[in-house]
C-alpha cells in the first residue's frame, strides 16, 4: 500500500509539473512575441490551463482518497486527456508538444492503472484527439489524415508498451518485495538465533576490537559491555599470527578470585560488509566437565591403584607376621645386649611397617555408604578452630571463612573430619615460608549440591605433582608416607564428592569439593 501510494504520487506530481511546464513556457511565449496578442485565441486556452491546474491541485491536495477510489484516479487521466485535445485544438493540430502530452498521459496511466486503464485512455485519446483535429482548420490537407492515423497507432503502441512494461515492474517490484523479506526474515532469524545460543560468540578484527558479542558472550565473561574492548585484553594467549586458535584457556571475571576452564575456537573470515578480515570467537565454561573428568580419572586410577594395594598388603603382612615372631623367639635366647638392641629395632621397625600396610588395607577396603546426615558448616569450623591452638603449625596464618547453613549432606562425621582435617594441615604445611600466608574456607549450598572450597597462599604445585597427588606414597615431605592425601580422596569418593584441584607455583592451591545435598 505505501510503495503505491509513493508512485502514485509521483505519477501526480508529473502530471501536474508538465502542466506548469504549459502554462510557464506559455506566458513566456506571449510576452516575447512581438506585436498583437490575439486574446480571443489565447484566452480559452489559459482557460483551459487554469481548469486543468485547479483539479490537479485539489488531486493533489486530497491523493489519500483519491487513490481510495480507482475510477476518480482514472477519471483524473481522462480529464487530461480531453485538456489536452482542447490544447491541441486551440493551438493548432502542429504544435507537437501536446501529441507528446497524450503519450506522456497515456504512459503515466499504465503506471497508475496498469494494462486495461492504459488501453482505455488511449481510447477516450484517440476520440478527443480525433474530434478536436475533424474541427480544426487544418484537416484540408492529405497528409493530415496520414498523420491523424499515424498518432492513433501511436497512442494504442503506447497504451500496450506501457501496460505490459507497468505489468513486468509490478511482478518484478513483489519478487523483489518478497526476496526483501525473505533475506530480512533470514537475518532476523539470524540474530535470533546468534543471540540465544548457549555458546559464547564474539566478533572481532585483528587488531582485537570487538565487532559485536552475543549475550551468551557477556553473561560468561561477566562484562556487561564488550564494545569498548579489546580481546586480548582477555585472552592475550589466544593471539597467534594463522588467526586460530583451539584449546582450553583459564579465564577469572573481573572482581572473581576463582578461573573459569573456557574452551575456545577462533577462526578467520572475511566480511563484505567491512570490506576487511574477522576473527570469530566461539566459548564455552567447561569448568564442570573438567572438573567432573579431571574426577573420573582420579577415581578410575584410584580404584586400579587401591586393587593393586590390597594385593600388596595381603603379600607382605604375612611374611612379616613370621619374621616378628621368629625374632620375639630368638630375643629369649639372646644374652648379649647389643644382639637384644638390634633384635628391639627390627621389631620396632617391624610394627611400623605393619601400622602402614593397615593404613594401606583401609585405603584399599570399599567405604560402606554414608547414611547419616552430617552437617558441614559446625564440622568446619571446629577443624579451622583447632588449628587456631595447634602448636605444630604457625599461627599467623589469616584464615577467611564463609560458611552457610544447613550445609547437610550424608556421611560418616570422623571420616570427614579426617579428610578435611588432613586437606588443612597439606595447606598449612604448604605456607611453611609464605611471606602472607591465608586460608579461605568456604562451604555454599545451591539446590541440589554443596560445594567446599579449601584455597591456601602456599608454594602451590607443579603439573607432575598435581597428577600424582592422590597415589598411595606419593609425597613431597621428608618424613611423610604418601597416604594422607590417598586416604582423603577414598574418603571422599565414598561421600560421593567429585574432587577437583588448582594449584600455581609461587601462588598457592585450591581444593574444591562437590558433596551431594541431602534431602
Amino acid at each position: 500500500m505505501q510503495n503505491n501510494k509513493n508512485s502514485g504520487l509521483m505519477v501526480e506530481f508529473v502530471r501536474l509539473s508538465l502542466f506548469v511546464l504549459i502554462l510557464l513556457i506559455s506566458i513566456i511565449s506571449s510576452i516575447v512575441q512581438e506585436g498583437f496578442i490575439n486574446w480571443s485565441i489565447l484566452g480559452p486556452f489559459y482557460w483551459i490551463l487554469t481548469v486543468a491546474l485547479t483539479l490537479h491541485l485539489v488531486w493533489f491536495a486530497n491523493w489519500e482518497k483519491v487513490l481510495q477510489r480507482p475510477l476518480w484516479l482514472f477519471a483524473g487521466f481522462v480529464f487530461d486527456s480531453l485538456f489536452i485535445s482542447l490544447l491541441i485544438y486551440y493551438s493548432g493540430i502542429n504544435q507537437s508538444l501536446f501529441l507528446f502530452l497524450h503519450l506522456v498521459n497515456i504512459l503515466l496511466a499504465g503506471i497508475a492503472c496498469r494494462g486495461v486503464g492504459a488501453l482505455t485512455l488511449a481510447l477516450f485519446t484517440s476520440i478527443f484527439f480525433s474530434l478536436a483535429a475533424l474541427f480544426s482548420p487544418e484537416m484540408k490537407a492529405l497528409s493530415f489524415f496520414f498523420l491523424l492515423t499515424l498518432n492513433n497507432i501511436a497512442f494504442f503502441s503506447v497504451a500496450g508498451l506501457s501496460g505490459y512494461l507497468s505489468e513486468q515492474l509490478q511482478s518484478v517490484g513483489s519478487e523483489l518485495k518478497k526476496t526483501g523479506l525473505s533475506l530480512r526474515s533470514a537475518q532476523e532469524l539470524n540474530e535470533v538465533l546468534v543471540e540465544n545460543i548457549p555458546t559464547g560468540m564474539v566478533s572481532f578484527t585483528e587488531a582485537g576490537e570487538i565487532v559485536k558479542a552475543n549475550s551468551s558472550a557477556t553473561q560468561i565473561l561477566g562484562v556487561a559491555d564488550l564494545s569498548k574492548a579489546n580481546w586480548y585484553d582477555y585472552f592475550p594467549s589466544a593471539k597467534n599470527d594463522e588467526g586460530f586458535f583451539k584449546g582450553d584457556v583459564k579465564y577469572a571475571s573481573p572482581g572473581e578470585t576463582q578461573a573459569k576452564i573456557l574452551g575456545m575456537t577462533v577462526s578467520k573470515i572475511y566480511s563484505p560488509e567491512l570490506q576487511a578480515r574477522l576473527c570469530i570467537a566461539l566459548f564455552d565454561d567447561l569448568t564442570k566437565i573438567r572438573q567432573l573428568e579431571y574426577s573420573a580419572r582420579q577415581n578410575e586410577k584410584m580404584a586400579a591403584v587401591g586393587g593393586l594395594a590390597a594385593g600388596i598388603a595381603h603379600e607382605i603382612r604375612n611374611p612379616l607376621a613370621g619374621i616378628s615372631g621368629s625374632i620375639e623367639l630368638l630375643t629369649q635366647t639372646v644374652n648379649n645386649e647389643d644382639d637384644r638392641k638390634l633384635m628391639k629395632i627390627i621389631l620396632r621397625e617391624i610394627d611400623r611397617l605393619n601400622n602402614l600396610i593397615t593404613e594401606f588395607l583401609d585405603y584399599s577396603r570399599p567405604e560402606t555408604p554414608p547414611t547419616d546426615p552430617v552437617d558441614l558448616s559446625p564440622l568446619l569450623t571446629e577443624i579451622l578452630d583447632s588449628m587456631l591452638v595447634n602448636s605444630q603449625v604457625r599461627a599467623d596464618v589469616q584464615q577467611v571463612r564463609e560458611l552457610g547453613s544447613s550445609l547437610i549432606i550424608l556421611g560418616r562425621r570422623d571420616k570427614l573430619k579426617q579428610a578435611f582435617l588432613n586437606i588443612i594441615i597439606n595447606s598449612y604445611q604448604a605456607m611453611g615460608e609464605s611471606q602472607k600466608p591465608s586460608l579461605s574456607v568456604r562451604a555454599l549450598a545451591s539446590e541440589k549440591e554443596i560445594q567446599v572450597r579449601i584455597r591456601d597462599a602456599g608454594c602451590g604445585m607443579s603439573e607432575a605433582t598435581k597428577r600424582k597427588m592422590f597415589e598411595p606414597f606419593h609425597t613431597t615431605k621428608a618424613k611423610g608416607t604418601g597416604l594422607g592425601l590417598a586416604v582423603t580422596h577414598k574418603i571422599l569418593e565414598g561421600h560421593g564428592a567429585q574432587v577437583f584441584v588448582e594449584s600455581e607455583v609461587g601462588v598457592g592451591t585450591e581444593f574444591v569439593l562437590t558433596f551431594p545435598r541431602a534431602h
